[in-house]
């Protein structure tokens, strides 16, 4: 299994007009005071398996294998979240704690959004798995398809 579990993901979104006329060299700086946002949880999942989704030690959700929920509409307990991802078989895939204040909104100088929260991620052979708590879904490269997987990994 590879997996990826990130404490803080930052991703900076920004206006297209507004970066078009920006040279590299000017950049962008974080505003200080960040906002902070509701904290929600989602879910996506890109395997062929059915997922269980616990948090803090309870199980929240079953997710169909191929299915997005952003966000979750279960009812979720109080903050921290330890937050687990299982197979069917109750094998642990993915974890990650989310906290009070991890999901931020911060203005940049150049007029784009940061955002930040926290993210775990589990590719498998069957596909992959990310979990985050924040208000984006954070983006990557696709997985490595000359992986090898250890056999039995989305059982």
């Amino acid at each position: 299994m590879k997996l990826h579990a990130f404490r803080r993901v930052v991703a900076v979104l920004a206006v297209a007009a507004v970066l078009g006329g920006c040279s590299p060299a000017s950049g962008g700086t974080t505003s200080p005071g960040a906002t902070s946002l509701p904290m929600a949880l989602s879910i996506q999942n890109g395997t062929t398996i059915t997922v269980t989704l616990v948090v803090n030690g309870t199980t929240v959700e079953t997710v169909p294998l191929g299915t997005q929920e952003s966000p979750i509409k279960a009812a979720i307990p109080a903050l921290p979240w330890n937050v687990e991802t299982r197979s069917p078989s109750g094998r642990v895939l993915s974890t990650m704690t989310v906290r009070e204040g991890d999901a931020t909104q911060t203005t940049l100088a150049n007029g784009g959004i940061e955002h930040q929260g926290d993210f775990a991620r589990a590719d498998l052979s069957c596909g992959r798995l990310d979990v985050w708590a924040g208000d984006v879904r954070p983006i990557g490269p696709p997985p490595d398809q000359n992986a090898s997987y250890p056999v039995g990994d989305c059982a």
